[in-house]
């Protein structure tokens, strides 16, 4: 098997194995997160190209907001995934930038330098933010159902508004590679001359 049909049989599985989750972290995601990478990889020439991509289709493939409990099973059906498309030489590195590619995940292991956690980390925080990240966070909560906005309980009550500041915002300065910075800071502009132009029409009217 080349490596154009491994690549393709990996987008059917991811597709196959994202059917439940949200459009903001379906396959469109998962395509967007790919081709930041490989740019990135261009510019900064530190990763294989094919290692990249191939854990790029994969970084989401065991996500626990969609897993919940099972998350651990997730690892071994790409694990023998990987087998059986002869990737057996790169599992134990792509399986470890799925563990540790997400935000939240406050306890990363393993080989943290590793050149391609590093771009697919910088691909997707940069999915995070900028137009397509504050689309992906109102989706997301609308999916959750979560309230948009509360000035009354924002500091108690989780909001699409609120997790700017606790996710969206800092992401600028958690970026790993030059060429993520560079991007980072017209994405992250966007998302301050957003949180204004709201905060205007939420208190338009509004005197003291």
């Amino acid at each position: 098997m080349n490596r154009y049909e491994v690549i393709k049989m990996t987008e059917e599985f991811v597709k196959l194995n994202l059917k439940s989750h949200d459009s903001g972290h379906d396959w469109w995601h998962i395509e967007r997160v790919r081709k930041l990478a490989l740019f990135i990889n261009e510019q900064e020439a530190i990763a294989d190209p094919f290692t990249l991509e191939i854990a790029a289709l994969l970084h989401d493939s065991v996500d626990s907001k969609f897993a919940g409990d099972d998350f651990e099973q997730g690892y071994v059906i790409i694990g023998e995934f990987l087998d059986e498309t002869g990737l057996t030489e790169i599992k134990e590195q792509v399986i470890g930038v799925i563990r540790n590619v997400s935000f939240s995940n406050k306890n990363p292991s393993g080989n943290l330098t590793d050149p391609v956690l590093l771009i697919i980390q910088d691909a997707d925080r940069l999915d995070a933010i900028g137009a397509i990240g504050i689309a992906r966070a109102f989706n997301y909560g609308g999916f959750r159902n979560n309230i948009i906005y509360n000035p009354d309980i924002e500091l108690r009550t989780p909001s699409t508004i609120s997790h700017f500041y606790e996710k969206l915002l800092v992401l600028k300065y958690r970026m790993n590679t030059l060429t993520a910075k560079r991007l980072a800071a017209e994405r992250h502009d966007f998302l301050e001359t957003f949180l204004k132009q709201f905060y205007r029409e939420w208190e338009f009217g509004v005197t003291d």
